[in-house]
């Protein structure tokens, strides 16, 4: 039998952590990106490392999976790492592929959740609570603020600026109404959840074949980058039941197959948990995962395998940490620098896991590193030369 491997088609911090799990679980990880400045290619743990066009379509992939499958013999995993891959698989899956394993879900569950509009409405049929949700902007006056809008697919980023945008009054939706005319309905508003960072939740799941629930790692945001509104930076691993169970409902609703990661807030007026996204594809702290004993990517290759996929409990109270990305968000959110300070000098006391470095594989710690500075002092050089111009 040949031994099973996976190829994980990377970005960033998600397809770093993925081939260091996939090391972790003894299997062979080959590494698919569309850069060569991503951090992935700095791993020892990559077999081989592919670099295929920014957007790469099936006729890149094809190849390349062609003589992995014959370099091995038989069939790996196929893994995704970001929004456009997740879309890549998913039309692999429509067609009909089977030289290597696809366990995610259909073209179609992705193509909703790559969409904020039919994702939320989805949801909302589904019986999950979302925030108070506008989807029609150019008409839709809410009924509160602050409003955060949202680009509805992550092609819609590059119109928009950003991942998201948050509006205070009505006034400020009016200018945005004006500034986007003609493109307003890429976008849609939800009422801003009140309350910190760490009412923020995050739970990187894997669903099997059967459409159960196989392995699930929960935790709480303690702090994100940008500030608020962004990826998490700073996480603490912790058990949460109750989520457990709203995610075995998300995955009914959507009939869904694969890696997942699924967001919540809690409101503190309310107290229940309101959905957030999800994202068709493995989430950017599998690593933390990993080293809190739910090993995602591991969870994946036994269910393509048709292997029992079987974890114990998750180690919590364990701290996930991006010490420059969470420290640079904090230093532009305007938080006091003692109140970091004393923040960072309490987490010395819990067991940490560094997004980034790992004993065992250095190198893209460093980069990463290298690159925080050059930006802090590139940031401070232009700020200084604005005070003093």
């Amino acid at each position: 039998m040949p031994s099973p491997y996976v190829i994980i088609l990377a970005n960033g911090l998600n397809g770093l952590g993925a081939i260091r799990s996939a090391a972790q679980a003894g299997l062979k990880a080959y590494t698919l990106i569309t850069k060569r400045s991503d951090l992935s290619t700095y791993s020892r743990f990559s077999e081989v490392t592919f670099l295929v066009p920014p957007n790469p379509s099936l006729a890149d992939l094809r190849p390349i999976l062609d003589r992995l499958f014959i370099r091995e013999n038989g069939p790996g995993v196929l893994l995704a790492c970001s929004d456009n891959s997740a879309e890549l698989l998913g039309e692999l899956k429509n067609e009909g592929y089977s030289k290597h394993h696809l366990i995610v879900p259909s073209m179609e569950t992705t193509r909703i959740l790559n969409d904020k509009k039919l994702e939320c409405r989805a949801m909302e049929q589904g019986g999950i609570a979302l925030p108070k949700t506008y989807y029609q902007l150019s008409v839709n006056d809410p009924e509160s603020f602050p409003l955060i809008i949202k680009p509805r697919t992550f092609r819609d980023y590059q119109i928009l600026g950003a991942k998201n945008v948050i509006l205070y009054t009505q006034t400020e939706l009016d200018e945005f109404r004006q500034r986007f005319r003609g493109q307003v309905e890429r976008f849609i508003g939800q009422e801003v959840i009140q309350g910190a960072d760490d009412n923020l939740w995050v739970c990187n799941v894997t669903f099997n074949l059967q459409k159960e629930m196989s392995a699930c790692f929960l935790f709480q945001r303690l702090g994100t980058m940008p500030s608020h509104y962004g990826v998490t930076s700073l996480a603490i691993s912790r058990e949460n039941m109750e989520l457990r169970e709203e995610c075995e409902k998300i995955g009914k609703a959507l009939n869904y197959c694969g890696p997942a990661m699924i967001e919540f807030k809690k409101d503190p007026v309310s107290g229940r948990y309101l959905y957030i996204e999800t994202n068709p594809r493995l989430g950017m702290c599998n690593w933390f995962d990993t080293r809190c004993g739910i090993n995602n990517i591991l969870a994946c290759t036994r269910v393509a395998y048709g292997q029992e996929v079987a974890f114990g409990p998750q180690t919590n109270n364990v701290v996930y940490w991006n010490f420059f990305g969470d420290l640079i968000a904090r230093l532009e959110d305007r938080e006091n620098i003692f109140s970091i300070l004393f923040l960072y000098l309490r987490l010395l006391f819990r067991r940490r896991i560094g997004a980034l470095f790992y004993w065992r594989d250095p190198i893209p710690a460093c980069k990463y590193s290298w690159d925080a500075i050059k930006n802090i002092f590139r940031r401070t050089n232009k700020k200084l030369r604005r005070r003093f111009s």
